[in-house]
């Protein structure tokens, strides 16, 4: 009888906690979803999917620890959505200290540079070099550099994570679809874009002029 009693409370006590966070929009840990989906639909009819295990930077790189304390390192869905068939030319070299704020990776899309910053201080311990040179397809599979950081769980509170994360990034694409709006040199795209619910093309950004491509760095890139 007094187990049962224990187990009638303590599924109580889970019952209440699942519905204070179906209140606040977020999941039970046992219960959250592997990947959590970014609805555009309304903007621009398309979807998108991120790992619901992983963290985002403000920078638009993700981050995820390892089973040995190493910070893998890559660059998220918008990243390689907004710039397209995106190459990486550079990693930050083994063994280099690098501060929160440093160049961890530089790319090409179109004709034009763009420099990707660290979330975090750390020591680079690997590389990645499989893909230098090539596009990135599946941004997480495609790491780029693992960090020893010991400044990870401080900075995690200035990273995104989870449905937080989704939402994140579907304010981006919709903040995207404004600034092309705003800057892009061809008129017809823009209200194709943002009016008529045209889907943004993945090279959308290189179509941008140069002083509009440093917007883009300035905006979505700065931490």
């Amino acid at each position: 009888m007094v187990a049962i009693f224990v187990l009638v409370v303590f599924l109580s006590f889970i019952s209440i906690d699942l519905i204070v966070l179906k209140i606040q929009g977020k999941y039970h840990p046992a219960f959250e979803p592997a990947f959590f989906k970014i609805d555009l639909s309304k903007v621009d009819g398309t979807t998108f999917t991120i790992p619901s295990n992983i963290f985002f930077s403000k920078g638009h790189t993700w981050l995820k620890r390892n089973a040995e304390g190493l910070t893998t390192i890559g660059i998220d869905t918008f990243g390689t959505v907004a710039l397209g068939a995106i190459s990486i030319v550079n990693c930050a070299a083994k063994g280099k200290e690098l501060k929160r704020g440093d160049t961890i990776f530089e790319g090409i899309y179109g004709n034009k540079v763009v420099k990707f910053l660290s979330p975090v201080n750390g020591i680079v311990k690997s590389v990645n070099t499989n893909i230098i040179g090539k596009n990135i397809s599946n941004p997480y599979d495609a790491w780029g550099v693992q960090l020893s950081s010991k400044d990870f769980n401080e900075d995690s509170e200035r990273f995104f994570t989870g449905i937080e994360a989704a939402n994140w990034m579907k304010k981006e694409f919709i903040k995207l679809k404004m600034l092309i709006n705003n800057h892009s040199p061809k008129v017809d795209l823009a209200g194709v874009t943002m009016y008529d619910g045209g889907i943004l093309t993945n090279d959308a950004v290189s179509s941008l002029m140069d002083k509009s491509a440093i917007d883009f760095e300035k905006e979505f890139l700065s931490l």
